[in-house]
């Protein structure tokens, strides 16, 4: 497969099965990066470890750049035999914690826990090692209402205690977020499952105000100051499983998206519903950068079971995006690169051609009036369906875009962030430019 498919400044696997970001923190102008993943796929079948990376990250501006560290964790004890499942990091006093999804299969039956890892020596060459806590698990198994698809740990620190989110499946096969609390990271109490309260909410984008689902994953919670008003708010991301696509909304196979207001214990008072984070043919399982000087972001460029893309022929298959930069404006999660890269204004009317090296369109964005269409369906690879459509709100004529090309990782960016669409696009030969056609 040529090697053009692998971009250069978005993190991809350097062998087997990349997904979820996990485990992202910042500290002394370094980004790490821990990933779900699976090195010896395709070869065999799936049992997922973490991976590990790092990058520096720059004052002027310029992108990722990321060197693979050995991989941290892999199935090795009785309560991960079938996965070390996606979770998150902390830094506390100088050490860094890592917390994860252990998952296992005795007699088929799933077992869903939730442990702790302590790395040493995190400055090394090497990364650091990793070392399953003796206390493990720490929470063993789902609190009495849910199944054992339980999972995603986020932690953090709010009102002198620590916090950790988990997504879960009630018994009935709905979708929840439920929380825990602890004094020391180490004991953990159920607190309950995050009650949503609607009573004075505003709609988001998408259809419902909270969303459905058979299955909630990857919940993260960040704190951010609305720019419009001032004030502190709460942004719950979160990843419902098993939607049904209404109109443009919900199109991919798992979707994901956010919902605006204030925490207060178990009780989230919506003040916006919920709205789709990513508009793409590829994004999913985003999480928070711990202890990042601003709000930054990273994503899965992937979906749950779609790994049949032309890069598996070398063995390797899906990236992470660049980091992306979130700002909160009225409610509207807004996000850009974090990178400095140049924007072009559009007018209404018009499309953006993606064209190979041989002159040959693998994508486009068309601009309407009111909306965005991303279109790949003139290449080969068509997982997860070809056309996109996401509501367009501006008052001028011009929209601002940034397009990032980089190998085969498509992501763009309008009306500063507003609107967000990532995409894959395996061309055969390397991309040469983005046109733009005014065909008004």
């Amino acid at each position: 497969m040529p090697e053009h498919h692998r971009p250069q400044f978005h993190l991809t696997p350097p062998i087997g099965r990349l997904n979820d970001p996990n485990g992202l923190y910042f500290e002394n102008g370094e980004l790490h990066a821990y990933f779900q993943h699976d090195p010896q796929w395709p070869i065999s079948g799936k049992r997922t470890g973490w991976g590990h990376a790092k990058a520096c990250i720059t004052d002027d501006g310029a992108p990722e750049r990321w060197e693979h560290l050995p991989d941290a964790l892999y199935p090795a004890v009785d309560y991960d035999t079938h996965g070390c499942y996606s979770g998150s990091a902390v830094l506390v006093d100088g050490e860094l914690e890592l917390f994860y999804t252990g998952n296992a299969k005795p007699n088929n039956t799933r077992r869903a826990t939730q442990n702790l890892v302590r790395v040493s020596q995190r400055h090394a060459p090497h990364g650091g090692a990793h070392i399953r806590a003796a206390e493990n698990p720490l929470i063993d198994g789902p609190a009495p209402g849910y199944t054992a698809h339980y999972r995603d740990p986020q932690i953090l620190f709010r009102d002198g205690q620590w916090l950790m989110l988990l997504g879960a499946q009630r018994e009935d096969e709905t979708g929840a977020v439920v929380l825990y609390t602890s004094p020391d990271r180490r004991t953990w109490d159920f607190a309950g499952e995050i009650e949503f309260d609607c009573t004075a909410a505003h709609p988001g984008v998408a259809p419902d105000l909270i969303p459905g689902g058979y299955m909630w994953e990857c919940p993260n919670l960040i704190r951010m100051e609305d720019e419009a008003d001032g004030k502190a708010k709460d942004v719950m991301i979160v990843l419902p499983q098993g939607l049904e696509q209404v109109g443009h909304h919900y199109a991919n196979n798992h979707q994901c998206g956010y919902i605006v207001g204030q925490l207060k214990g178990t009780k989230f008072q919506v003040e916006r519903g919920f709205t789709e984070l990513d508009y793409g043919t590829e994004f999913y399982a985003p999480q928070v950068v711990h202890n990042a000087p601003e709000p930054w972001l990273m994503g899965w460029m992937g979906l749950p079971d779609q790994d049949d893309q032309p890069t598996k022929a070398d063995h390797w298959v899906h990236a992470l995006t660049m980091v992306r930069r979130l700002r909160l404006v009225d409610g509207v999660v807004l996000q850009q690169p974090r990178a400095s890269i140049s924007g072009l204004q559009v007018k209404r009317g018009s499309t953006l051609q993606l064209i190979d090296a041989v002159g040959v369109e693998i994508m486009r964005f068309t601009l309407g009036d009111d909306w965005v269409e991303l279109n790949r369906s003139a290449q080969e690879y068509h997982e997860g369906g070809d056309v996109r459509r996401a509501p367009l709100e501006a008052d001028s004529e011009l929209i601002d875009a940034i397009i990032v090309v980089d190998g085969s990782c498509v992501e763009a960016f309008f009306n500063k962030g507003m609107i967000t669409m990532s995409a894959r696009a395996f061309a055969k030969h390397p991309f040469s430019h983005i046109s733009v056609i005014d065909v008004t």
